[in-house]
């Protein structure tokens, strides 16, 4: 019996090393496989950044991560979570630096255009991995939307979604800090186009991001409606549970400083600072951002309306 037992063991441990013999000598097979397990655990590990509440770290810790994504893509160039990853990681990004630079006032200073280059170039990797995404699922997607938009998006689903988000807000993004480019500006219909299909498809998405998106894009656009824009407002609002203080900076920032409404203008920017960091652990870093930008608004508010200009001018 005992002498079966280990000839059932030096089978079996013999099938087992050819077993791994087998992934060994397939070298990119086994190097795929073992990306994907990793992918999967760090495409899913964002709440690690979303629940910070410091913009500085984050924004300093932001590349290496951007780099591993990179990485892991050239062993597994369709892992969905990872290509996910880079957009959502490359956009953040920008945005980051972006937001810095403006509350410095960089972004107006000598050597500007050099860093409104690099955040414009940030925004359009968000944008080419989220399209490389939606590839996954619909290969030639990328080159029918530019082609003919509407079918395009017409064949894109519920799981569609984060992607379509996503390749919107970073060519919004790269749009917004290269306001000369006139290739990008040509692009705004397709902008608009794959935001407004990640609402149709799913307006909850993360807590109605894509609402929040068409404040701003509503009032700024040519043709574009303050209506239509307070009407995303509101149902950002209600969708986010008032748990989104950057929603009511999109009002005050596209709307109110654009209908000189101080009053609106100081209305929103408490509610903006009003938001409970602590109540959604996801947005904590988002929130911190928000209050950030809107405590930098309240010192700037002379500038950005003339009653308030007057007021300190009469006051002297």
């Amino acid at each position: 019996m005992r002498g079966k037992s280990l000839t059932s063991l030096r089978v079996n441990t013999s099938s087992l090393i050819s077993g791994v013999l087998a992934l060994l000598l397939s070298g990119c097979s086994l190097n795929r496989v073992a990306v994907n397990v990793i992918g999967d655990a760090l495409a899913g590990g964002g709440g690690v950044y979303a629940s910070d509440d410091d913009p500085d770290l984050i924004r300093e810790a932001l590349p290496f991560g951007l780099k591993t994504f990179e990485s892991l893509l050239e062993v597994s160039p369709d892992h969905r979570g990872l290509l996910l990853a880079a957009s959502r990681g490359f956009a953040s990004y920008a945005f980051l630096l972006e937001s810095a630079a403006s509350r410095h006032d960089s972004i107006n200073s000598n050597g500007s255009r050099e860093l409104r280059d690099r955040i414009r170039n940030l925004y359009l990797r968000g944008r080419d991995y989220a399209l490389r995404g939606l590839e996954t699922r619909h290969p030639g997607l990328a080159n029918q939307l530019r082609s003919n938009p509407a079918t395009a998006l017409a064949a894109t689903t519920k799981e569609d979604v984060p992607f379509l988000y996503w390749a919107g807000a970073s060519l919004g993004g790269a749009m917004a800090t290269s306001k000369n480019d006139l290739d990008l500006i040509a692009e705004l219909p397709l902008c608009g186009a794959l935001v407004y299909r990640a609402l149709e498809l799913d307006e909850h998405y993360d807590l109605g991001v894509a609402h929040e998106f068409f404040i701003s894009f509503e009032a700024s656009r040519p043709g574009g409606s303050i209506r239509r824009a307070r009407e995303h407002y509101h149902r950002a609002l209600e969708i986010s549970g008032g748990q989104r203080a950057s929603v009511h900076l999109a009002l005050a920032e596209a709307v109110a400083v654009r209908e000189q409404n101080l009053s609106e203008f100081r209305a929103l920017l408490a509610a903006a600072l009003a938001v409970d960091p602590k109540k959604n652990v996801q947005l904590r870093l988002a929130n911190a951002i928000a209050r950030q930008r809107a405590a930098w608004l309240q010192g700037h508010i002379d500038q950005l309306f003339l009653e308030a200009e007057t007021q300190k001018e009469n006051q002297r």
